[in-house]
């Protein structure tokens, strides 16, 4: 069974896809495999790799979030992604606020 979001890629790959006019058989030249690897992977079977993405995302001249779509991007986040920015405001107000003439120290 595919995992939603392998789905959720693949259609939003067919769409760019459709909107250059471009087929899965130019994809699979583009990316250099067969086009039963590019049909696996639109029919969620398999993941695209990262890199095939990116690959993907700039031969189509759009971003890889544009490429995502937004259901991934929405996705739930982790816990442990909140913590990165803890603490981060509270120390950057303890900062000096330095001004844009700043002359070094005799």
């Amino acid at each position: 069974m595919a995992d939603e979001r392998s789905e959720l890629i693949a259609s939003e790959i067919r769409a760019w896809l459709a909107r250059r006019k471009l087929t899965q058989g130019d994809l699979a030249r583009h990316l250099g495999i067969a086009r039963s690897a590019v049909s696996v992977r639109m029919s969620g079977a398999r993941d695209f790799t990262l890199v095939e993405l990116m690959e993907i995302a700039e031969w189509l001249d759009v971003t890889l979030a544009d490429l995502l779509g937004p259901e991934i991007l929405r996705t739930r986040r982790s816990p442990r992604t909140e913590l990165v920015g803890a603490g981060a405001s509270e120390a950057s107000e303890k900062l000096l606020r330095l001004d844009s003439n700043q002359q070094p120290f005799d």
